[in-house]
């Protein structure tokens, strides 16, 4: 059975990738009022992708790479704004980006092992919602605020990685042990 492609929850998915856009240029240019707005939407969007997905059992593997590339992407791209414009941390961002490729590349590998793509789990939301807050902070430059949501970033970033990288294991041994051995 092929599944449909353009279901309600991919295209909000690619919304939130093609706002990308207009958000780096909100917040170059600090327009408070586009950088709120955008953010929201992106904020919903994701909320609004993946609930509808499971409503509607529209639950594709381009949803389940789709919505967490626009996570990747959206966060990646506002992290590195911000450290050219000294809101927040040059290692921050850094490690925002080099998780979610790590991420992104850790996937690829598990979607060629199982032949299928892994959605994405609860620690990943969760540490993508304390970044997608220390963004805001650091936007608004609320400087408590991002120290506080730096810690819970960098907590949520270690375990939820620590929990995908259990899951690569696992799929990895599972298509190890299929694998005829072959001397």
């Amino acid at each position: 059975m092929q599944q449909q492609v353009w279901t309600v929850s991919n295209v909000l998915s690619l919304l939130r990738l093609l706002l990308v856009v207009p958000l780096v240029w909100a917040l170059w240019e600090e327009a408070t009022p586009w950088v709120l707005s955008a953010g929201l939407i992106a904020f919903l969007t994701d909320v609004a992708d993946g609930m509808l997905a499971r409503q509607r059992q529209d639950v594709t593997d381009l949803g389940k790479v789709l919505d967490p590339l626009a996570d990747k992407v959206v966060a990646g791209a506002s992290a590195l704004v911000l450290v050219l414009q000294q809101k927040l941390p040059l290692w921050f961002a850094l490690l925002v980006v080099g998780r979610d490729a790590l991420l992104l590349l850790g996937g690829w590998l598990a979607w060629r092992w199982a032949g299928s793509v892994l959605p994405s789990l609860p620690p990943g939301k969760w540490t993508a919602l304390a970044i997608a807050a220390t963004l805001l902070a650091g936007y608004l430059r609320w400087e408590d605020w991002v120290a506080v949501g730096i810690a819970l970033s960098v907590l949520g970033m270690v375990s939820s990685t620590g929990v995908y990288v259990r899951r690569w294991w696992e799929v990895y041994q599972r298509w190890r042990a299929s694998v005829p051995f072959s001397r």
